[in-house]
């Protein structure tokens, strides 16, 4: 329980920084070297502090297939999300899922088979009920995609980290609403990660940032941040959780679903339009021709 209680502390000490007396110079070193904690060390903080009912609060999805990359980065952040989730409710069917659909967004930013165990060690850990084993692998298997995203493109990285968050920000919340407690509802304060990771996202690459659903979590996170920050050590009120609920669940829906963005969807009626020209010109033409031939008809009786 020590170790519990302590494992807390340490992922709670990212708010607790900001309230101590740190000249201007440690602040600025402090903030440029924010940590971002593994999901599963907030996971697993929660569930120490309330009862909490995984199983009934995430939905898994299992999509694998996205036409860009900005847009499999952010799922990838979300199905690995999803994978520490399905180990801490002791889900073995959907761990088994994650653990498949991860891999294969990873595969297209350069992780290899030989990150993942295979299915076969999989399936005997899930019989076995060996979950802390499992999520050590993804622990492990988290940060080795993160090195060859950022090989890739450091973009890719920030994306899948926001995405994650955003996933761990929608399960909680409900995980708050559903039990909810003072004591538990302070994981969220984490002001210096928020602000880390709003600050990463606005400084992608346009190409990335001027997608949709990266325009929408820009909009997003200033939201975030004011219902979040109650100041140390303060609860934050139920009515904050129920709209960060809302909004993270949102964030999640947009990100899972696969759209197409706004030019290409007036391209495809531009060249629809263009498709369509022949046709009525050889439709009006043909109408001339039978015109004129009815015409010279009536003239020759």
């Amino acid at each position: 329980m020590r170790r519990l209680l302590a494992l807390f502390m340490i992922i709670m000490s990212f708010s607790l920084f900001s309230q101590s007396d740190l000249s201007a110079e440690e602040m600025a070193m402090f903030k440029s070297n924010v940590v971002v904690p593994l999901p599963s060390e907030i996971i697993m903080a929660l569930d120490r502090l309330s009862e909490v009912n995984w199983k009934e609060i995430v939905s898994y999805d299992y999509t694998a297939n996205y036409a860009e990359n900005y847009k499999i980065a952010l799922n990838l952040g979300v199905r690995v999300a999803q994978g520490f989730i399905a180990i801490q409710a002791e889900d073995r069917k959907n761990t088994g899922e994650m653990f498949s659909v991860s891999r294969d967004l990873a595969e297209n930013f350069g992780a290899n088979s030989e990150m993942f165990i295979d299915k076969d060690q999989i399936s005997n850990l899930l019989n076995e009920g060996k979950w802390m084993d499992l999520r050590g692998i993804l622990d492990g298997i988290h940060l080795e995609i993160k090195v060859e995203m950022k090989k890739y493109d450091p973009d890719y990285v920030a994306l899948a980290s926001v995405g994650g968050w955003i996933e761990g920000l929608e399960v909680v919340s409900k995980a708050l609403l559903s039990n909810y407690s003072e004591d538990a509802s302070t994981i969220l304060y984490q002001p210096e990660l928020i602000e880390h990771l709003a600050s990463e996202i606005l400084s992608i690459k346009d190409i990335n940032k001027n997608n949709p659903e990266v325009k929408l979590i820009n909009e997003e996170m200033p939201k975030i941040q004011k219902l979040c920050d109650m100041g140390y050590g303060n609860p934050i009120p139920v009515e904050n959780i129920k709209q960060l609920s809302d909004i993270s669940s949102n964030l999640i829906k947009v990100i899972i679903t696969e759209t197409k963005k706004e030019e290409k969807i007036d391209k495809e009626k531009e060249e629809s339009k263009i498709a369509g020209f022949p046709v009525a010109v050889f439709v009006a033409l043909l109408v001339v021709f039978f015109v004129i031939l009815k015409k010279k008809k009536k003239g020759g009786k």
